[in-house]
């Protein structure tokens, strides 16, 4: 008898948010059984938990997957069934088919046999099938929505994370509690008993048993301590203090935020809009839906597919409101007087709304204090006690960290004046990019007579190899820090992610530079890649802002460090224009100097 080998594969696990579906643990039960009995042997797994199929965008177990197939070490991927694989339309199915087709993969089902097949009666039943996979999602987000709204009416919750100072009380058909579940910092969740002890704590994605349809879910209050931090929180904002100051005071008490981490301006600004602290159920002031979206009070069709799947906020007419549904945290003769002050505070800030292309140097300025990075900000002046008047704007860079958290995270505030540091950064680059006022056919010429020399370097592979592995370590750390962070030790572990964020910056900057010039292995990619980074620098001097334009910016500059406590600054440029500029000879990439660096005067306190 001839012994044949079992062909490598890889087993694709997929469970959405519908509790109902094959557990995980059952499709690898099925896919082991199914693959030993059909001559394959499972290399390895890939999984997404608690994820819908609507979009293979946003499951990033199924991207890697894509990605690591081209490597060609498995040739099919099993699935419990073609759902799991996909609830998208079978155009995107299909296109993500045809990609693991080229790297040598088939797609094969536990439960059908079929989606494999070659020929018209395969591509048939696949196009069929997806069909109906589609179309269960379509329906399912209808009949949920409905089922949402009947319950919003009837003054129940209708499913979803509770608002900060709130729980979810599940309560039976004839009025007896069964439990109440309270979400944890961070996401998990408690399940408490009538009794008031916990009886359980559910990670987050972890499966929680559904109450039975004749229950129904109402909000009540959380623990004392949320309690008070609302009240506190409307409190300050009627007493005049900014969103800004409210969070500062609530990091320097060591309040954790919803989400586990620092509070920040947005955070307080969601609480303080939110109508149910007056005892308001309000429900559908955003939504995300794919298929189907709720207007004047039913389920509509979402018109557009561009608009499918994206976050946006609803017009009040939309809302489902169920008035006095909730026990209120905060009468609503305080939530009033909140409601005014934050929009009195909003009317006098200096915020023009979003600026789409103003902002050059967005993602390379960073604090030195706080590691976060520096945003735009405009200030207005001159419009007078009623109005009157020229107004002038000016631009400026400030910390976020500052900004949204406060002087617990970043003390001490710097304004940079916008265009002046432009001018200045753009002034830099220029002159060791395009020297002596040269033409940009001139640097390029210049350019790839550099990056040729020093290209196909034996040593390339293996520092790109270093590199990589200093980024995924530096990563580890940093979700261990995360996990362990605390308001007692919360200054150490700043200060140690802003070096840690520095080192992962730097080996990123030079990862880059090192692929960038070992796949540009012919001169005409070079002055394609060159043309294009040297032209986008004599644009920018002409004017243009956009995002081609801070993507070109932050290909020469590896960050602008900003020191508050000083008002100086620092600009680093990276290694290659360093290199380039100064006309080094060719040499090997670990030669290289580390950067350019030049000080940043003139900043402004704030």
């Amino acid at each position: 008898m001839i012994a044949h080998q079992p062909k490598p594969a890889v087993a694709y696990l997929r469970r959405s948010t519908d509790r109902q579906e094959q557990s995980l643990a059952d499709q690898r039960r099925e896919i082991e059984r199914w693959a030993g009995e059909n001559g394959y042997a499972l290399i390895g797994e890939y999984v997404d938990d608690a994820i819908s199929g609507t979009s293979a965008a946003k499951r990033p177990g199924f991207q890697q997957m894509i990605a690591e197939a081209a490597k060609r070490e498995f040739v099919a991927v099993i699935v419990w069934n073609s759902d799991r694989f996909s609830r998208g339309d079978a155009t995107e199915t299909e296109h993500y088919r045809f990609l693991l087709r080229q790297s040598g993969v088939r797609v094969v089902s536990v439960t059908e046999d079929y989606l494999a097949n070659e020929g018209v009666e395969g591509d048939v039943l696949r196009v069929v099938k997806q069909f109906q996979n589609r179309q269960f999602s379509v329906s399912l987000s209808q009949n949920t929505l409905r089922g949402q709204i009947s319950s919003v009416l009837n003054a129940s919750d209708p499913g979803r994370v509770p608002p900060y100072g709130y729980d979810r009380e599940i309560v039976g058909p004839t009025g007896e509690v069964v439990h109440r579940i309270r979400f944890l910092e961070g996401g998990a969740r408690q399940v408490i008993n009538a009794d008031g002890k916990v009886t359980g704590t559910y990670a987050k994605g972890q499966s929680l048993r559904k109450p039975g349809k004749e229950c129904v879910a109402r909000l009540v209050h959380s623990d004392a301590e949320r309690v008070e931090t609302v009240r506190v929180i409307f409190r300050l904002c009627v007493e005049g203090v900014g969103l800004k100051g409210i969070a500062d005071e609530l990091n320097r008490r060591g309040v954790m935020s919803p989400r586990g981490k620092l509070w920040q301006h947005t955070t307080v600004r969601a609480i303080i809009l939110n109508p149910v602290y007056r005892g308001d159920l309000v429900w559908n002031r955003r939504t995300e839906s794919k298929f189907y979206e709720v207007r004047q009070g039913r389920a509509d069709r979402v018109k557009g597919r561009e608009c499918s799947g994206r976050v946006k906020h609803t017009d009040k007419d939309d809302w489902i409101v169920r008035e006095n549904a909730v026990p209120p945290i905060v009468d609503r003769a305080i939530w009033d007087k909140a409601q005014a002050a934050a929009m009195d505070r909003a009317s006098k800030c200096s915020g023009a709304g979003k600026q789409e292309g103003r902002w050059l140097l967005s993602g390379v300025m960073r604090c030195a204090c706080c590691g976060q990075p520096y945003w735009g900000l405009v200030k207005r002046k001159g419009r007078g006690c009623k109005g009157l008047g020229k107004e002038v704007r000016t631009g400026y860079y400030v910390c976020a960290g500052h900004s949204r958290m406060g002087k617990s995270v970043c003390p001490v505030s710097a304004h940079v004046r916008s265009a002046e540091l432009e001018a200045w950064v753009m002034e830099q680059v220029a002159s060791l990019v395009l020297r002596d006022g040269e033409c940009v056919d001139d640097a390029v010429d210049r350019f790839v007579a550099a990056v040729s020399g020093r290209s196909g370097s034996p040593n390339t592979a293996a520092e790109i190899s270093r590199l990589e592995g200093e980024i995924a370590k530096i990563d580890v750390q940093v979700s261990a820090l995360i996990t362990g962070l605390d308001p007692a030790n919360l200054a150490l572990v700043n200060g140690q992610l802003t070096r840690m964020r520095r080192q992962k910056d730097h080996a990123a900057e030079r990862l880059r530079t090192l692929k960038a010039s070992d796949t540009a292995t012919d001169e005409s990619a070079l002055r394609r890649f060159a043309r294009e980074r040297i032209g986008a620098i004599r644009d920018i001097l002409d004017g243009r802002r956009d995002e081609q334009s801070r993507r070109a910016i932050a290909s020469y500059v590896d960050r602008i460090e900003i020191d508050p406590a000083t008002k100086t600054g620092v600009l680093v440029l990276n290694a290659g224009v360093a290199a380039l500029a100064a006309n080094l000879p060719p040499q090997k990439h670990s030669d290289l100097p580390q950067g350019s660096r030049s000080q940043v005067t003139g900043i402004e306190g704030g």
